[in-house]
């Protein structure tokens, strides 16, 4: 049965792709890239390719949803896919921090989904090894570690090698140790970009007394993916760098010569531990595939993850003090914001948008791809901007509006290419819940009344009255809408008006219409 999605088919997307094709459980892919998406729909030809994620959030029969996107982009698309009703499974990081992450928690619990985040070591064969040599203390008391994980990056960085790389022993050491450090120092060094490190150096102490460090970097000649353990009788070594798993254990004595002098006496020869022949990811999938189906907590939830975004939140903020935290918004990679902005809560700002200095942009509203706004424009709250819209100086909008794709404002009256007219540019104000139909053109120094409807293609040279509908070239007035969007139905010539969908009732004034309160309503009709 088909009831899982995929978003995201990059370098290990792909991975995932495979595994979870395998397992018959698999009916969505998305995508950006339609040149991958006809290459893979070759190979995959069973699978619904979509191109938009509002068909995969829609998808009744799409249960859970697993992402492999880029990292940044991983907090907004778990709210979406939670708050679409949709299980989720996250590559690692699910979020930059504790505040982030509780957020979708919340969100989560409150929509009875599960949200397990992708930390696939849990899941590796040598770590359910290493965590049952611990428990019959095989090592005796834990003294030290070494992590080391390298590999030649790829460039530009897309993660720093705090949360791309150094994220994955944190895990592992917190899930193997079952606590949180006593202490915590980090060290990085970012040759190619001022604030992506490409190498980090973790130093961490234990109540317990055991310390350790974790050493991580982009810029290595070679892969190496190493976990050293050393205890009072015994080392493990785990070991991924001859491109397959080995875990070796290295029992030893430790003798105190004279009663002062420590001795260590290895073993002549080295115990290679056996591991079950599973492939992790195959092992990660078929346990989330099974909380999914049995409603069962996932052993990586987002819950379980909490210490280890704590962690490295911390460790971030002593690596860079200065940075923000983390904003309640969302921004694409590829959207440009300028100085001396501010955008609200709640806000998403989509692919190639541009906001420049000075705008305002309220609280929930959503901004499509290819957006300029400002300098200097006001947005309200709740406000929809569709893809290739441009605000220019002199436009507001009020809140609820909703500009439809490629719509067009102006705010020179007379232009010219070689007469600048800075100083002469008009004020265009939207008002509360008005809606501009697509390619509609604005002409500056109009108002646009509220809930006001101008239709697709029109052209407003002058004022549009509270509710009216406009349409044509030049733009003219055939109707009158509800707060709905409904046309209205006269009740009694230029004077009342009633929404069949929602029963409510207008009157004309001097500015348009306005809404009848209930009781006032009954009186008039």
């Amino acid at each position: 049965m088909k009831y899982i999605g995929l978003i995201g088919v990059g370098r290990w997307g792909e991975q995932l792709l495979r595994v979870l094709h395998s397992s018959q459980t698999l009916g969505w892919v998305y995508t950006r890239s339609s040149e991958k998406r006809a290459i893979l729909r070759a190979a995959y030809p069973d699978i619904s390719w979509v191109g938009n994620l509002e068909e995969m959030w829609s998808e009744s029969a799409c249960r859970g949803v697993v992402i492999a996107t880029p990292a940044a982009t991983h907090p907004y698309l778990i709210e979406a896919a939670l708050s679409a009703g949709k299980d989720v499974f996250c590559e690692k990081p699910i979020a930059f921090s504790v505040a982030q992450l509780q957020r979708l928690i919340e969100i989560a619990d409150s929509r009875g989904r599960l949200l397990m985040g992708g930390h696939i070591l849990h899941y590796h064969p040598a770590v359910e090894k290493i965590q049952a040599l611990l428990r019959e203390g095989a090592l005796g008391k834990l003294l030290t570690f070494q992590a080391e994980r390298t590999g030649l990056g790829r460039f530009p960085l897309s993660e720093d090698a705090l949360w791309g790389l150094a994220i994955h022993d944190i895990g592992l050491l917190l899930y193997l140790l079952n606590e949180l450090p006593s202490k915590g120092e980090a060290h990085a060094q970012a040759t190619l970009t001022a604030s992506m490190p490409e190498t980090v150096w973790i130093d961490l102490e234990f109540s317990s007394g055991l310390r350790g460090q974790i050493f991580a970097s982009w810029m290595q000649p070679e892969r190496r993916r190493k976990l050293t353990l050393v205890g009072t009788e015994g080392m493990l070594v785990f070991s991924e760098e001859k491109g397959k798993p080995e875990l070796c254990f290295y029992p030893h004595r430790l003798r105190w010569m004279e009663g002062r002098i420590p001795t260590l006496s290895v073993a002549a020869r080295q115990e290679l531990i056996p591991l079950p022949d599973y492939e992790p990811l195959a092992a990660e999938m078929e346990h989330f595939l099974s909380c999914v189906q049995h409603r069962t907590e996932p052993r990586t939830s987002a819950r379980a993850l909490l210490p280890v975004i704590q962690l490295t939140e911390k460790l971030y903020r002593r690596l860079f003090p200065e940075a923000q935290g983390p904003v309640p918004y969302f921004i694409h990679p590829t959207a440009l914001v300028d100085e001396d902005v501010e955008i609200g809560e709640g806000t998403k700002i989509w692919h190639f948008s541009h906001i420049l200095k000075g705008s305002r942009i309220g609280k929930n509203c959503v901004l499509g791809q290819n957006v300029v706004v400002g300098p200097f424009v006001r947005v309200g709250n709740n406000c929809k901007i569709q893809n290739n819209v441009s605000l220019y100086y002199g436009v507001e909008l009020e809140d609820g509006v909703l500009c439809g794709p490629s719509c067009v404002f102006t705010n020179d009256k007379y232009p010219r290419a070689f007469i600048e007219r800075r100083n002469e540019f008009l004020q265009t104000r939207v008002k509360q819940g008005a809606t501009l139909g697509a390619n509609a053109t604005i002409m500056c120094g109009t108002t646009i009344g509220r809930f006001a409807m101008v239709g697709a293609g029109a052209v407003v040279l002058h004022d549009v009255p509270d509710h009216a509908l406009v349409v044509g070239n030049p733009a003219r007035q055939v109707g009158w809408v509800c707060e709905c969007g409904e046309t209205l139905k006269e009740v009694e010539p230029e004077k009342l008006y009633s929404c069949e969908r929602c029963d409510l009732s207008y009157r004309r004034t001097l500015k348009g219409l306005e809404r009848i309160p209930p009781e006032h309503a009954e009186k008039a009709n």
